[in-house]
């Protein structure tokens, strides 16, 4: 089909087309509104995403038109009175929602095309059109919850197309695997007393939120189906493989997940000044690498990622880019392998690995 292109803003020209690859980016140019926000010396977090993407030929023919979710999906998974508060609050000029969430007046809006950007995703996936999608969103969405939100959040992106998937797809066991180094507290609020919406977060502790420990595993009906691995500052690339190979892959062999979520965030870079992680470049490509093959063994390959958090600037960039070119071509390419001191004992990470075994295989074969 022709390529439709939009109005150039500074010096990005944005082209939106169908897709011929198995791999797609949602994405609408409204998000770009929310930059100028959360810009740093490096520049704002979409508007370096996009360049390092075109840079990369990882943009034209990839990038679709993303629509505005529609009130319905936001209202199944969020209050209606905390929902029209929140565009009360935004639109009438106040700057800050907290200190960790600017606002300006279309902030509600932006925040539903990236919710839109999921949703669509959802459709052109279970319709065959494409197999694995990227949603950009100009904020994170994961500590959006029920009736409450902060930390630059506004609408869960994530949760509303889990629930999507249940609700007009059917689906009876969709995964939600997070590894921002924030713990997704709003997910975990969402979705903490059901059982057709497996939830699992890899993030530091303590954070911001307070929240995420691992005796948190879901509510009366539902325990074991919102699952929280901490990781304490220094952990990095061996502790998340062994997270995912000897904790998340058995729980997903008896789970068997339809369709896969993945919440991304760079702040797991030993880079990132948002935490204290140590992920390297290479670990992370690694870590995504492993999640897209849990997707391809157990839901036929269904698989979004939605991007999270993350300090906006060239390293956010580089990753992502290196990400989609995984997503496209299923090949990590080259990538600059830091020397990494291990600071966790493989001695004390083992006995940590005991304990969380211990405490999920209270619900599942550990």
């Amino acid at each position: 089909m022709p390529i439709k292109p939009y109005i150039a803003k500074g010096e990005y020209l944005f082209f939106m087309a169908e897709s011929n690859n198995e791999a797609i980016i949602m994405y609408n140019e409204k998000l770009l509104e929310h930059d100028r926000l959360t810009a740093g010396k490096e520049g704002g977090r979409l508007s370096s995403i996009i360049k390092e993407l075109q840079k990369n030929n990882l943009w034209d023919g990839i990038a679709l038109e993303a629509d505005i979710a529609p009130m319905k999906r936001l209202r199944d998974i969020h209050d209606p009175n905390f929902l029209n508060e929140l565009h009360k609050r935004a639109y009438s000029g106040l700057e800050k929602l907290d200190s960790n969430t600017p606002l300006i007046k279309e902030s509600f809006e932006i925040a539903r095309f990236g919710a839109g950007g999921v949703l669509d995703a959802v459709d052109k996936i279970m319709s065959g059109e494409a197999k694995r999608a990227f949603c950009l969103t100009a904020m994170p969405g994961h500590n959006s919850g029920i009736t409450s939100t902060s930390y630059g959040s506004l609408v869960n992106h994530a949760a509303a197309g889990a629930h999507y998937l249940t609700k007009k797809y059917g689906l009876k066991r969709v995964v939600i695997i997070d590894l921002d180094a924030e713990h997704g507290s709003g997910t975990q609020e969402i979705f903490y007393h059901r059982k057709d919406v497996l939830t699992i977060s890899i993030h530091e502790y303590p954070g911001i939120t307070g929240t995420g420990h691992y005796e948190e595993m879901g509510g009366k009906g539902a325990l074991g189906y919102n699952l929280n691995i901490p990781c304490a500052s220094g952990y990095g690339d061996r502790e998340y493989r062994v997270c995912l190979k000897e904790i998340v892959e058995k729980i997903f062999n008896q789970f068997v997940p339809e369709f896969i979520i993945f919440c991304y965030g760079t702040n797991v870079l030993n880079s990132d000044p948002a935490s204290h992680l140590i992920v390297s470049e290479a670990g992370l490509l690694k870590i995504d690498s492993i999640i897209m093959e849990f997707a391809e063994k157990f839901c036929e390959g269904k698989f979004i990622s939605v991007l999270e958090g993350g300090t906006p600037g060239s390293l956010m960039a580089n990753s992502v880019s290196k990400f989609m070119k995984l997503l496209v071509n299923k090949i990590t390419g080259p990538v600059d392998k830091e020397k990494k001191e291990e600071l966790i004992s493989y001695a004390d990470w083992y006995g940590y690995a005991k304990l969380l075994k211990a405490q999920f295989k209270k619900i599942w074969k550990m």
